[in-house]
């Protein structure tokens, strides 16, 4: 997920969250502002499930290594493009966003959307190949394990961003070619798009059981059909 010039997530578009600078003082990554909500560990720790606590703190740590490495690839996207990146990692994932913002075009906006996706399911397709052609058929399962692991967080987080929904990268992409060809109608459809989209998987997670999915789901309606009424409002 990630803050654009022109976007509506997490709050103002492209500016350091509420609070002022988003980060700590002295807190970075690769010369990028990196801040850590407490709340991103205990959303890490749940999503893992119950499993035993050595193994947890395992997880936690290559969720915290996966999501940052997806925000990475947005923040040298940007770092390209002449912006200054900074990185928050919080519940549910992470966001991107610039100091300084300045307009982008359309397929700037869409490239770095795609690059943090891209970086996930790099680590995520690689790992995955080097399993199914047996690198690990004489590891400890432990490695086994970890490697497992590294997939479903990788690849699992790159393909569920690159779902048509906003604020999840793929829901930037479809809002950002939805403009280029209907103009501000174009940008009301994608957030339209998105809250029938999240309602219909919500009513699967509510069937299935799936309270995490169900949750994702309710924020991301809340924070569509808010973007639906600013837009219609300022028509």
């Amino acid at each position: 997920m990630d803050g654009y010039p022109n976007s509506p997530y997490p709050g103002p578009p492209g500016e350091p969250p509420a609070g002022g600078h988003p980060t700590p003082r002295g807190l970075s990554v690769f010369g990028f502002p990196l801040r850590v909500d407490p709340f991103f560990f205990v959303t890490a720790w749940l999503i893992g499930g119950r499993q035993e606590p050595q193994w947890m703190i395992v997880w936690v740590v290559l969720v915290i290594v996966g999501v940052l490495a997806h925000e990475l690839g947005h923040a040298f996207a940007g770092r390209r493009l002449g912006l200054q990146p900074w990185i928050r990692l919080m519940a549910f994932g992470g966001v991107t966003g610039w100091l300084r913002p300045r307009p982008l075009t359309h397929w700037q906006q869409i490239g770095i959307s795609a690059a943090g996706p891209a970086v996930g399911i790099a680590i995520g397709g690689t790992t995955l190949l080097a399993i199914l052609g047996g690198v690990f058929a004489s590891a400890p399962p432990e490695v086994t394990r970890i490697a497992t692991s590294v997939v479903w967080i990788n690849l699992g987080w790159g393909l569920l961003n690159l779902l048509p929904i906003l604020p999840l990268d793929g829901g930037h992409i479809t809002s950002s070619l939805a403009e280029m060809a209907a103009g501000r109608r174009g940008r009301i459809a994608a957030n339209a798009f998105s809250v029938v989209l999240t309602v219909a998987i919500g009513l699967w997670a509510l069937l299935a059981g799936d309270w995490w999915i169900l949750i994702l789901c309710a924020v991301f309606t809340f924070a569509n059909i808010q973007a639906l009424r600013g837009e219609l409002a300022t028509g």
